[in-house]
């Protein structure tokens, strides 16, 4: 592995899923069920998914990774006039989400792990769920909210599967935004700002700069806050100059937060919209799904719908 080939590295930390466990949730919803999708490698990604309703006609799958507070419960999160089949994976970080200085320092490998872990969790997501019969693989949206915005970008290397991507409160420049988001967590700058580059020299394949290109081949849509408190400007625009085709959308308001049911709904509607618009290729009669694809160097895992999945009711 070439230490400085940010895909090399993301891939070291990714195995095609080998099997997917489903148990029906009726305790968080109709249509909701809990999923733990296994890699052939032995590790496992928690995930949540809650079914479209069955009077949408070939609905879009979102594959999605949100806040480090929400994770997997990112698609309870959706409205229910949502159209979409909603999974949200878990991220790999099990640690607690509030590091005082010593204590972010000291858990540095652990952090370092786990970022470099979530682009494989991602794509992990959207490959188990292009196995499964209620998905159509032709309309697989990846969704990167907030600090899931930068692993959704890496884990385009992982997988082909996505046929869209929405990124919603994203930023480039990795550096920066970990130095903005410890002084928005009360950081004073002097500590920040090495503890800062310190952590980017462990993330750094992260880094969404490095893969822009691989979304070229995708209609993207990017969305921000006007008055967005926790990423800098100079970020934001950063990540919209280095995706020249992306279509813009901006909203009123600050960074989203989980507690802002309306906004959500707001931007729910407005992606549909947009996914809609985009439409989607004609299945020809009798096709099968295509198989979801694998890193270079090794085989593709079977695609039939039944193959590796197993479902409690």
């Amino acid at each position: 592995m070439n230490p400085l080939d940010p895909v090399a590295v993301l891939r070291r930390h990714y195995s095609p899923p080998a099997r997917i466990e489903r148990r029906a949730a009726p305790e968080l919803g109709p249509w909701v069920e809990r999923w733990l999708v296994i890699a052939a490698n032995g590790d496992t990604v928690r995930a949540i998914w809650r079914r479209a309703p069955a009077t949408v006609p070939r609905p879009w799958t979102a594959v999605m990774l949100g806040g480090l507070d929400t994770g997997e419960r990112a698609s309870l999160l959706l409205p229910e006039t949502s159209g979409v089949n909603a999974l949200a994976v878990g991220w790999p970080w099990r640690g607690p989400l509030k590091l005082s200085p010593k204590q972010f320092i000291s858990r540095l490998p652990q952090i370092q792990r786990a970022a470099l872990r979530s682009a494989s969790v991602l794509a992990l997501g959207a490959e188990a769920a292009a196995r499964v019969p209620e998905v159509d693989a032709s309309r697989v949206v990846l969704v990167g909210a907030s600090l899931g915005a930068p692993p959704a970008l890496a884990a385009l290397r992982l997988t082909r599967v996505p046929d869209a991507l929405v990124l919603l409160d994203g930023a480039a420049d990795l550096g920066a935004l970990i130095r903005a988001g410890l002084m928005h967590e009360g950081w004073p700058a002097a500590k920040a700002a090495p503890t800062a580059a310190l952590a980017y020299g462990l993330v750094w394949p992260l880094e969404p700069s490095l893969h822009t290109a691989a979304a070229a081949r995708l209609p993207v849509l990017l969305i921000n806050g006007l008055h967005d408190e926790r990423l800098p400007r100079a970020c934001v625009d950063k990540l919209r100059a280095s995706l020249p085709s992306a279509t813009v959308r901006w909203r009123k308001g600050g960074h989203l937060d989980p507690g802002q049911p309306d906004m959500i709904a707001r931007i729910t509607a407005e992606a549909e919209g947009w996914l809609r618009a985009l439409g989607a290729p004609p299945v020809p009669p009798g096709a099968g799904r295509p198989a979801p694809a694998a890193p270079p160097g090794t085989k593709a895992p079977n695609s039939r719908p039944s193959a590796g999945t197993r479902v409690s009711r």
